[in-house]
């Protein structure tokens, strides 16, 4: 064997040598990884709970409560790229909102949108016309605000989960590292145009059949407030609860039926409210929450 190929030789076997040193490198920084992305999961999991879920198409979706509860553990940052979202107006009067954000963890940082449109059917408003409901042409409705509201929504939700790599989660992650079931969470229904919607029922009692004169709507809630002094400073036998949608004020003294509002404006979603008019004002029936017919990841468009 000449000289020069002993050489190559000992050059060959160097860098086989150290091909496979790197190998083994780059297989325990994956393997490392893959513990840390477990350990997010878990961690992240953990800090929520059963009102920081929907059963949404049998399927667990975060809402924006449990978003916030997992960026402040982690210390996820988050500023707008333009100082007021981005609204686009189509010929038909019909407008969408896009958000543009950017969330950051450590070193790292990702660009992200959320977005909703008043063509979602869900923002539909009526008027009442010989008891009959009639749809509110699109210039005439005021909802742009709930519009707004949930594109930021949609935003946060969006971009916490993908910074984190926990999207497309499964019931049987939230039992394994969070104990949460399906059953200890709300659920969205999804309901046909023309579906008969049963409000939600107080728990351990019939569902009664609605008054004469109940009337329905379908909302976006911009608010939920919870009163408990009268006007005189005095305590209330139980707490009062203002629900708010595009300037009207709805009226229950039932903690499910807040609770259901507070979901839905949560979550971004809407509800189809029954309620009854009187001296006193909107008073809440029943409550139901509401989606598009198809599943929507946070920051899709609407």
């Amino acid at each position: 064997m000449s000289e020069s190929q002993a050489v190559y030789e000992v050059e060959t076997r160097d860098q086989n040598a150290l091909a496979d040193d790197t190998l083994i490198a780059i297989a325990r920084q994956a393997e490392a990884r893959i513990d840390a992305v477990v350990k997010i999961k878990q961690l992240a999991l953990k800090v929520t709970n059963g009102g920081d879920w929907t059963d949404q198409g049998g399927k667990p979706y975060l809402m924006v409560s449990g978003a916030e509860k997992i960026a402040n553990l982690f210390n996820v940052s988050w500023s707008f790229l333009t100082p007021e979202p981005i609204c686009e107006e189509t010929s038909d009067g019909h407008y969408t909102f896009t958000y543009q954000g950017r969330f950051s963890m450590g070193g790292r940082s990702i660009e992200v949108e959320g977005s909703r449109s008043s063509k979602d059917k869900f923002f539909n408003q009526n008027d009442y016309v010989n008891n009959e409901k009639v749809a509110k042409a699109v210039g005439d409705r005021d909802n742009k605000r709930d519009v707004k509201m949930a594109a930021l929504t949609n935003l946060l939700g969006n971009g916490i989960t993908r910074l984190l790599g926990i999207r497309n989660l499964a019931w049987s992650d939230l039992a394994e590292y969070a104990g949460i079931t399906k059953e200890m969470c709300g659920k969205v229904e999804y309901k046909s145009k023309n579906a008969d919607k049963t409000p939600v029922a107080e728990p351990q009692k019939k569902a009664a059949a609605p008054p004469a004169d109940t009337q329905k709507e379908i909302i976006a809630i911009s608010s939920v407030k919870q009163l408990t002094k009268k006007k005189d400073g005095t305590d209330m036998k139980s707490p009062l609860y203002v629900i708010t949608a595009a300037g009207v004020e709805y009226k229950t003294f039932s903690d499910t039926f807040a609770k259901t509002a507070k979901e839905a404006l949560d979550a971004g979603l809407t509800v189809e409210i029954a309620f009854t008019v009187d001296k006193y004002g909107n008073n809440i029936v029943g409550i139901t929450k509401i989606e598009p017919s198809e599943t929507r990841e946070p920051g899709a468009e609407g």
